[in-house]
This record gives C-alpha cells, sequence and structure tokens, in this order.
C-alpha cells in the first residue's frame, strides 16, 4: 500500500503535530507505581513489598504479610507537560499540557479458614489511565504557505480526542513454603479502551482571489481483553529480602474496534495536485493487542533504622501488532491505495528503582527514590499507534504516617525527559506529508502528587496457621 501524495496545507501539518504530542506515556513500563508506599520507593518493591502491594510486585510476599490490609491509593494528580520545540515551525513551539486524577490500586486480604496457610488477597489497578480534548486554531500569512504557490493566508481549525484506559483485575494466592520463602501468583484480566477522533480544517487564500478548503479526519476505537499472569517468590531473613518475579506474555480473550478515514481538499486557483477524497469507515473489526514476558529482580537490606531497596526489571520484544484488521482503502477514480491501519511494537528494555526508607519515631517514615522509564518505542512499517519515544527519569519522596490502625501516606513523584526524535515527520510521510523539519526536540515533563491510606484489620492467626493476637502496626511493620 502506497501512502497519500498530495501537497498538504499547513493547516493539517499543525493538525498532527498537535495529535501526536498527546501520546506522552503510551511506550513507558513504569510511569506509574500501585501502591502507596511504592509511589514513595519508586517500586523497588520486588525483594520485600511489606504491604498489600504485593500482589502486584511480588504475589510470594503475601504469603509472609502480617495481618491482613485493606489499600486505596486514593487520590493521584498528575501533571503532564510536552513540548516540542519547532513543533509548528522554525523558532515556534507546540506545547501541551493537563491534569488527570485518577486511583492508582485498590487491594485487600482475603481470609478464610479453609486456606490453611495460604493468603487471597484481589486488587484492581490503574496500568494506564490518560484522556485529552484538545482544539487549536490559527492564522498564518506569508509566501506560498506548506508549498502551495501564491498561497499567502492559511486559517486552520483542529481538534482531537483521546482517551486510553487500561485496568487489571487480579486474585493472588500466596503459600509460605518455610518462615522465610513464599511462593505466588496473580492471574490478571485486562481490559484496554483507545479512542483517537482527529479532525483538521484548514482554508486558505491569495491575492489573485484563489481558495482553498482541506480536511482530514481519523479515528480509531477499540476494546480489548486479554489474561497474564505474574509468579513470584520471595525469601526474607533478617536484615536482608530478595525477590524473583516473572511475567507470562497476555493471551487474548475478546477486541472489536472500528476505523475511520476522511480527506477532502477542494481549491480554485490553486495547482496542488489534490488527492482523490477520501469518505471511508469500518467496524466490528477484530482488534489486537499484547504485552510481553517480562521479569523482575530485587532485595532489600536493613542498615540499622534504614532500610534500602533496589530492583531491576526487564521486559522483552513485542513484534509488530496490527491494532485493527482493516480493509484497504481505494479512493473513487483511482488507482491510490491506502491504508488505514495502526500499529505498534515495543523493543526490549531494563529498568531500574532505588529506595530508602527512614522511620523518624514510631509512627513517621520518610522515603526517597528514584527510578528509571526508558522508553520501549520500536519502528513499524506503517502507522505507528506509540510515539512516546524519550527516556524518562523520576525522583519521588514523601512520608508514611500512622493514625490509630491505619496508616496514610503524602508524597510527590517527579519525572523529566527529552529526545531528538523523527517520529513525528515519520507519522507525517505516513499521510504523505511534508514536516517542517525532519527532527523535533521533544520535551516531558511530569508532577505527581500522592494521598493514599492504608487500613490494617486484626490478624486472627499467627504466621504459622495458630489463632494469634491482634498484631499493631509499628515502625517495624509499614
Amino acid at each position: 500500500m502506497t501512502p497519500i501524495q498530495s501537497r498538504a496545507p499547513w493547516g493539517v501539518v499543525l493538525g498532527l503535530l498537535v495529535s501526536v504530542t498527546a501520546l506522552a506515556q503510551d511506550a513507558h513500563y513504569t510511569t506509574r507505581q500501585f501502591g502507596n508506599r511504592a509511589w514513595l520507593l519508586g517500586g523497588a518493591f520486588v525483594g520485600n513489598p511489606n504491604d498489600i502491594s504485593a500482589v502486584y510486585y511480588n504475589p510470594g510476599a503475601l504469603a509472609l504479610l502480617g495481618a491482613p490490609e485493606l489499600e486505596l491509593t486514593g487520590s493521584v494528580y498528575e501533571y503532564t507537560r510536552v513540548h516540542v520545540k519547532d513543533g509548528q515551525g522554525q523558532g515556534r513551539g507546540l506545547s501541551d499540557s493537563n491534569v488527570d486524577v485518577m486511583p492508582s490500586l485498590i487491594a485487600g486480604s482475603l481470609r478464610f479458614k479453609f486456606l490453611g496457610k495460604s493468603r487471597l488477597a484481589y486488587s484492581l489497578l490503574t496500568r494506564q489511565g490518560f484522556d485529552y480534548s484538545l482544539q487549536t486554531r490559527g492564522t498564518r500569512m506569508g509566501t506560498d504557505l506548506a508549498g502551495v504557490r501564491g498561497l499567502d493566508s492559511l486559517s486552520s481549525d483542529v481538534r482531537l480526542d483521546q482517551s486510553v484506559s487500561e485496568y487489571w483485575t487480579g486474585l493472588s494466592w500466596a503459600f509460605p513454603v518455610t518462615e522465610h520463602l513464599g511462593l505466588g501468583l496473580t492471574p490478571f484480566v485486562a481490559t484496554r479502551h483507545h479512542e483517537l477522533r482527529f479532525q483538521t480544517l484548514a482554508q486558505g487564500s491569495g491575492e489573485a482571489g484563489q481558495q482553498l478548503l482541506a480536511t482530514l479526519g481519523r479515528d480509531l476505537e477499540l476494546d480489548h481483553i486479554r489474561v497474564l499472569l505474574k509468579v513470584g517468590a520471595s525469601y526474607q531473613h533478617g536484615p536482608w529480602a530478595v525477590g524473583l518475579t516473572l511475567t507470562t506474555p497476555s493471551l487474548a480473550i475478546w477486541g472489536r474496534g472500528s476505523a475511520g478515514l476522511e480527506r477532502a481538499v477542494q481549491s480554485q486557483g490553486f495547482d496542488t495536485n489534490a488527492p482523490a477524497p477520501v469518505f471511508n469507515y469500518q467496524e466490528d473489526l477484530p482488534a489486537h493487542f499484547r504485552n510481553s514476558w517480562g521479569a523482575a529482580l530485587g532485595a532489600s537490606r536493613s542498615f540499622g533504622s534504614t532500610t534500602v531497596y533496589a530492583s531491576l526489571e526487564g521486559y522483552a520484544r513485542v513484534s509488530t501488532v496490527t491494532l485493527l484488521d482493516t480493509e484497504p482503502i481505494v479512493p473513487r477514480g483511482s488507482t491510490e491505495t491506502l491504508n488505514g491501519d495502526y500499529a505498534f511494537a515495543l523493543k526490549p528494555v531494563l529498568n531500574g528503582a532505588l529506595g530508602v526508607e527512614q522511620p523518624l519515631g514510631d509512627r513517621l517514615r520518610v522515603y526517597l527514590s528514584g527510578h528509571t522509564d526508558f522508553s520501549a518505542l520500536d519502528q513499524t512499517p506503517g502507522t505507528n499507534a506509540l510515539l512516546g519515544g524519550w527516556d524518562l527519569y523520576h525522583v519521588a519522596s514523601g512520608v508514611h504516617f500512622l493514625l490509630g490502625r491505619s496508616r496514610f501516606t503524602l508524597g510527590a513523584n517527579l519525572a523529566w525527559g527529552s529526545n531528538q526524535t523523527d517520529r513525528f515527520s515519520d507519522s507525517l510521510q505516513q499521510l504523505g506529508l511534508s514536516a517542517p523539519m525532519r527532527t523535533q526536540d521533544v520535551r516531558y515533563f511530569q508532577a505527581t502528587m500522592l494521598v493514599g491510606a492504608s487500613f490494617s484489620f486484626k490478624d486472627t492467626r499467627t504466621p504459622g496457621g495458630e489463632a494469634g493476637v491482634e498484631t499493631t502496626p509499628t515502625a517495624e511493620s509499614p
């Protein structure tokens, strides 16, 4: 299939550049953490999570927990800003910012007598989530705008609506093999919803009364359900804790979606070599999505009252996947064949995290951590649905304190990164358009504020399964 061949007005170029800046976290694995202390420690939790967030970071550690818990990573406030240097042409940057509020993790223990020494826990986590609604309007004056001879005035109206949400629901099982070794697994059901609606209208004129009207629209919507499994082992003895987890590739259960493409260029008095109009909409298409193998290794070590956490987590390659099985698009009266598919692919990536936990008295702990969030963006032969090609670096800090039997968390996380990328111009070329310049500098910044709570309940058993006494949270049992 061949890309669209046309000389596009500036408004179309501007619109596509606006649309791609909204895809800020689509090729990253560790932008978000799951659990209150996990946020403050940068996810360096594989060895000994020591709270209910073990359902995600290491199900094996769930077997060695004391009191059962209910955890709410209450409110996560995220401010994100992406800036594309020269995104609108030489000396004209393009920026986008937004604020999201969402829950990150709800998890709790399940206790039944028939389980014996085994432990059960449930979890619901927001693996991905962002929602944008953008509109921009502008007018440009100049000479031969967008390469159209005689075009000296061009107005554009661009609107983009995009949302991505992915939720993982899990049921964890864990068993204490010994007093110090726990094994566990969490099967997750992952549901993903992705919408992208983009529309550009451009109108231009020339001194001799020439007129130009161009529209370009693309939309994508898909729902997908898949299952995956995370297994883990945790060994905890004395000041040391070591953990290992393995995440399996996902298995698709169901997926459906729709895609549309509209294109029309009408001109009077301009030599635009206008392409044939396209009005194509396809629905009830098979949808595809998957994740790869993942493995993590982590350890923690106490030095007096101070505990240091570290972990490494790697993900294997995801070969090119076509999100929707669209039919080829052949405009009426044309030999041109267009491809309305979106594809994605992920390369192997390895991330690391390091965190420190320091008690201040019996009821207060402070945290400081840093972790990497490298982009897994890989090249695809067609239009790539993923454009987040910048490596991110995170620093987090906060406090975790006790009130009665409950624990509360206040903290913040800062993330930043930059990259020189040709992903924007590549995307334009897939549509037969020309970018203002071949490469752009992209700068990304995110600030996250966390407010969360954990609630402990009476533990009716000792670690050996015998009737025991109530466990009261202390600085030694966060």
